[in-house]
């Protein structure tokens, strides 16, 4: 036998009639321990409920708290989860801009586009130095940058992901081959343009290398932050999380690696409905949770007319295979551009190969028929 949560009303009834027929002592003492006195003698078991349920101490009711609680101020570094606009904790940004906070150190794999994301930040001039692997939709980062105003470090995606990984892990360095010989390994990037000048202020260390097994690699730290702001798809009241499909993206690491983590939920679902094995993000990295479902937004959307996708080269692109430019106009529209530059890429592709295919015009490779391709990555 065992009793559904009751009201205090019912257990006073309940507790009544049992004295009438047990050896229940009559007590001044609170109905919780009357109850578990009635468990003992009776041997079934009997839920000791009080009228209210305590609250998670991680759940917040907005953004505006939970940055309050995090310690947000001027000259902090931050962590941000997502990918393009893909996992990114919008209502957290959004609490950013208009609080004002400057002088921000944003550790994100992007920044963003002009009127989303990051970018919001980007715009009011809130950050100082951006630590990214890939900018590309950005009009405002290029304009900030070239003149001298944003400082800008460029980190290979992969070595962005470890080092994060790296710091939630207590490592704090390690040798990786990526950017062997290139301006990574050298050193000398300019992070920071002198104001509206093409002098560079500030530049890129160069990176200690070593020889293990008769190879060569560099050294990279590991990337610590003061507060992460991540997004997931759901959360239970003490901070186990689940992420939606690629919406993981950064978010697991960048968790890991800030002090104060903030965690942005589409859905609170009751404490044991998350399984231990489903569980993507255990609880211990989270201090703190608020739940919104804001608008999700497509950097670049492309439909097909009529249900049909027309991968055919017209006249004006017929350069692209060619190589004779004399047959098109000297001005081209920017996306006739791109798809004459992917057309150009897609010629070195042959039969059989195996592609690795990375973010942007690459992956439209693959559209451009007559090209059968073992593996693409």
């Amino acid at each position: 036998m065992q009793f559904r949560s009751l009201p205090v009303d019912s257990c006073r009834l309940i507790i009544k009639r049992l004295k009438k027929c047990t050896k229940l002592k009559p007590s001044s003492i609170s109905i919780k321990h009357q109850i578990i006195q009635c468990k003992t003698l009776f041997h079934f078991p009997i839920r000791c409920l009080s009228s209210a349920v305590p609250k998670s101490k991680k759940i917040f009711p907005d953004a505006a708290t939970a940055l309050t609680c995090a310690g947000l101020v001027d000259g902090q570094t931050l962590l941000v989860g997502g990918f393009g606009l893909c996992g990114i904790p919008q209502a957290l940004i959004n609490e950013i801009k208009n609080r004002g906070t400057k002088d921000l150190t944003i550790v994100s794999n992007n920044c963003g586009i002009d009127d989303w994301g990051l970018g919001v930040l980007l715009h009011n001039h809130q950050i100082k130095r951006m630590i990214s692997s890939y900018v590309g939709e950005n009009l405002a980062f290029e304009k900030q940058y070239l003149s001298g105003e944003l400082e800008v470090e460029l980190i290979p995606q992969g070595t962005l992901a470890e080092r994060l990984r790296a710091a939630g892990s207590g490592i704090g360095a390690f040798y990786t081959k990526t950017g062997i010989g290139t301006v990574v390994e050298h050193g000398g990037f300019a992070i920071k343009f002198r104001s509206n000048s093409k002098e560079k202020e500030i530049v890129s260390e160069k990176r200690e290398k070593r020889i293990f097994n008769g190879e060569e690699y560099i050294l990279e730290r590991a990337l610590k932050g003061d507060i992460a702001l991540i997004k997931a798809h759901k959360a239970d009241p003490i901070g186990n999380l689940i992420f939606r499909g690629t919406a993981r993206n950064f978010n697991p690491d960048a968790a890991k690696a800030a002090k104060f983590t903030i965690v942005e939920v589409e859905e609170i679902v009751p404490l044991g409905s998350i399984k231990p094995e489903e569980v993507h993000l255990p609880s211990v990295f989270v201090d703190a949770i608020v739940q919104y479902n804001t608008e999700k937004k497509i950097e670049r959307l492309t439909v097909s007319a009529g249900g049909k996708v027309d991968l055919t080269l017209t006249k004006k692109k017929s350069w692209a295979r060619t190589g004779n430019e004399t047959q098109t106009d000297k001005k081209i529209p920017a996306e006739d551009q791109r798809q004459c530059i992917v057309r150009r890429a897609a010629l070195e592709l042959k039969d059989g190969m195996n592609v690795n295919l990375g973010i942007g015009m690459p992956t439209l490779a693959s559209n451009v028929s007559g090209i059968s391709i073992c593996h693409l990555a």
